[in-house]
């Protein structure tokens, strides 16, 4: 090809950046230098360098000077480079062949097993694997330590559970003790059920504590004056007292459970049950009685037993 027909294809133009070809292409489609570099974002100096092939590099590198001067030629109208065919692949029926031979090749590794698999392959797998059955491993683990314990402490709490032979003990029957304090009550109590060898318990009941009695003071069902508080702020389930001075008070609530108390001067005290509630003392004008959130007041001083009667809560 020669430099006269500056629209005759040549590829070996757009390897080379023949300066002569792209020189007639651009005098040919009467076309400015600065017309040309405007278009195609170049400067005019980097065109000339195309077209009179200085030795001044104004491009980065070759690639780049190849991808500009192909640039210029399809502005200039020039025909894309053509692709060189080899001679195997001119042929229709060997290029078809070729392919179904590397189908064939594809298909016969896919049915191959792989024999290649990494450490690092089979590891992981078996975390998977363990991922999909980590609830069953989880049962068996513990039912691997149930077992575990049970053999090393089900025989020796079995044998500690056996009760020893004992030997029948006499019958002792309770013994008051006396104390310096006139509330407090000692008793001696024995079982059958313990061995011989066992001491007697000995009970002291505490002054602080509110005793269980059915002596002197029990249910009584005799008339009494019945007291409601003025305002009813709390429900019934229990009696405040504040005692004065030194006094004995028997409580009985709607149960019939006698609670006896020992209080001494400014003490308090409070008794749970349920209403109707009986509070008497021989020292009962010396006691504040608190029922349902309010003080109730005694109806004269000769009075030595009340009776404590439940009304609705104001709301």
């Amino acid at each position: 090809m020669t430099s006269g027909n500056p629209l005759e294809p040549k590829r070996s133009v757009y390897d080379t950046c023949d300066p002569q070809y792209l020189r007639s292409l651009r005098e040919a489609a009467g076309m400015d230098v600065f017309v040309l570099a405007r278009t195609a974002c170049l400067s005019v100096a980097q065109v000339r360098q195309l077209e009179s092939d200085d030795s001044d590099h104004l491009f980065y590198s070759e690639a780049i000077k190849r991808q500009a001067y192909k640039r210029l030629l399809m502005i200039l109208g020039a025909e894309p480079p053509t692709v060189e065919i080899p001679e195997e692949l001119r042929d229709a029926a060997k290029v078809a062949d070729a392919h179904l031979t590397t189908l064939d090749q594809i298909v016969a590794m896919s049915e191959q097993p792989s024999m290649n698999h990494s450490a690092f392959d089979a590891v992981h797998a078996g975390f998977a694997k363990l991922k999909e059955h980590k609830q069953a491993m989880g049962a068996l683990l513990l039912l691997m330590v149930a077992v575990t314990l049970f053999a090393l402490h089900g025989p020796q709490s079995i044998v500690e559970a056996a009760p020893a032979p004992t030997s029948p003990a006499p019958s002792v029957s309770a013994v008051a003790v006396p104390v310096a304090h006139p509330p407090v009550v000692a008793a001696v109590a024995a079982s059958s059920a313990l061995p011989a060898s066992v001491p007697a318990a000995v009970v002291v009941a505490s002054p602080n504590v509110p005793s269980k009695t059915t002596g002197a003071c029990a249910y009584s069902g005799e008339t009494m004056p019945q007291l409601t508080p003025f305002v009813a702020q709390k429900e019934g389930k229990y009696v405040y007292l504040v005692s004065a001075a030194a006094t004995e008070v028997c409580v009985v609530d709607g149960n019939k459970q006698a609670t006896l108390l020992q209080l001494k001067a400014g003490e308090n005290r409070s008794v749970y049950g349920v209403a109707p509630w009986q509070v008497s003392s021989t020292g009962l004008q010396k006691i504040q009685i608190f029922f349902q959130g309010g003080r109730v007041t005694l109806p004269d001083a000769a009075v030595n037993r009340v009776q404590l009667v439940e009304v609705a809560v104001a709301r």
